[in-house]
């Protein structure tokens, strides 16, 4: 992130002004010590140094990317991958969470998993897949809402749904947003190869629609978005340094979390989520209305490296329970897992839209996560006394 030439550049103007100061000082008799603008005094130079230290913004700095054998740690997992593949923008598709819907296809792919509060006080889930091009299928896939489009800038990707709620509408037609959305009511220019569906014997037709990604960069193309990822794309999450693991000895330990608790209107009460955290493999595995959440594609259940909640404010739109979550804010409660510890702080997002929401301990220190997929859990404020964490 390039924030110790910052540093440095900070330092350099505090000892300008400490050479300034020390003219003045002396000047007036104060030979003894050390004076800085503003007012400030040092006696020494550690404390000058102190004095000099990054603030939390500054001290934001990861380690260098380096490509070895033809490959590269991602920004969105840190893991070693193909360097092709890290050159790419990725996709963020909706996917949908209703019991009937269920079981997932492709979800084991995602680098990244979100997981909203919808309407109905139930979730939805949006993937953000770097590894996407080989998968038979992804899905099955659902609508839009805002907050989810708002989250997907924050990877530089390319947001895909089929259908929205009416207040997505004017951000999606917009041209401000690289979408592909499906071909629903209110949609200009829609994609029109990526998606089609399946039979799926007793599920209803609402849940049996699914991107295909041997169609996908068809869609990309003829919509001329750019493919390659931004240069100035440095990434959201901070992760421990190559070949070691972040264990936080003698942070709270934290195996077994629900969100939503078991019921409520939280949104994840409602779905049952719970996350259950295996010493073996050292991953949290996710299950959904009392089950095992399974992905249909490898027969396995989702399991993930890292677990935050990540707690907005939020606000009903409508009679029809409509919502809406802050995306845009700072210094806002977060919990972070990961090797079954708990690290509690806050999450900051000041910047424009596109901004990563950055996560940092209670002394404005980055919370480093492990190498591995992260899933999010955006909770709502008005529900924080209905999660539970054992």
């Amino acid at each position: 992130m390039k924030k110790r030439s910052i540093w440095r550049l900070a330092l350099l103007l505090l000892l300008t002004g400490i050479l300034f100061g020390c003219t003045k000082a002396e000047s007036n008799g104060a030979e003894d010590a050390e004076a800085v603008p503003g007012g400030a005094v040092f006696d020494t130079e550690a404390e000058i140094l102190q004095a000099a230290e990054p603030s939390e913004t500054e001290a934001e700095e990861t380690e260098e990317r380096v490509v070895v054998d033809g490959k590269i740690r991602s920004l969105y997992t840190g893991e070693w991958i193909p360097v092709e593949m890290s050159e790419k923008r990725p996709l963020a598709i909706m996917l949908n969470n209703t019991s009937v819907a269920l079981p997932m296809s492709g979800v084991s792919n995602a680098s990244v998993i979100y997981e909203c509060p919808v309407e109905g006080r139930i979730t939805r889930w949006m993937g953000i897949f770097e590894d996407w091009e080989d998968l038979e299928r992804i899905g099955s896939v659902r609508s839009c809402r805002q907050y989810y489009l708002h989250f997907a800038q924050e990877f530089d990707a390319i947001y895909c749904h089929f259908g929205q709620a009416i207040y997505a509408l004017n951000d999606l037609n917009s041209g401000d947003f690289d979408v592909l959305s499906g071909g629903t009511s209110g949609i200009k220019n829609p994609a029109g190869a990526m998606y089609d569906r399946i039979s799926r014997p007793g599920k209803a037709k609402e849940h049996t629609l699914y991107a295909f990604p041997s169609k996908i960069p068809q869609d990309i193309e003829k919509k001329g978005y750019r493919t390659a990822l931004s240069e100035d794309y440095e990434g959201k999450f901070f992760f421990a340094k190559d070949g070691q693991v972040e264990v936080y000895e003698g942070y709270p330990d934290a195996t077994l979390l629900q969100p939503g608790g078991t019921g409520g209107k939280n949104g994840f009460g409602g779905v049952k989520a719970t996350f259950q955290y295996n010493e073996g493999d050292h991953l949290y595995y996710r299950s959904t209305y009392g089950n095992p959440h399974m992905d249909e594609l490898t027969g396995k259940q989702v399991a993930v490296k890292n677990v935050i909640f990540q707690y907005c404010e939020g606000n009903v739109l409508d009679a029809k329970d409509y919502l809406s979550f802050a995306t845009q804010t700072e210094r806002q409660p977060c919990k972070v897992f990961t090797e079954g510890k708990m690290i509690e702080g806050y999450w900051s997002n000041p910047g424009a839209l596109g901004t990563p929401a950055r996560y940092y301990e209670e002394d404005g220190s980055p919370i480093l996560l492990n190498s591995g997929t992260t899933f999010v859990c955006i909770i709502w404020m008005d529900y924080v006394d209905d999660v539970v964490i054992q």
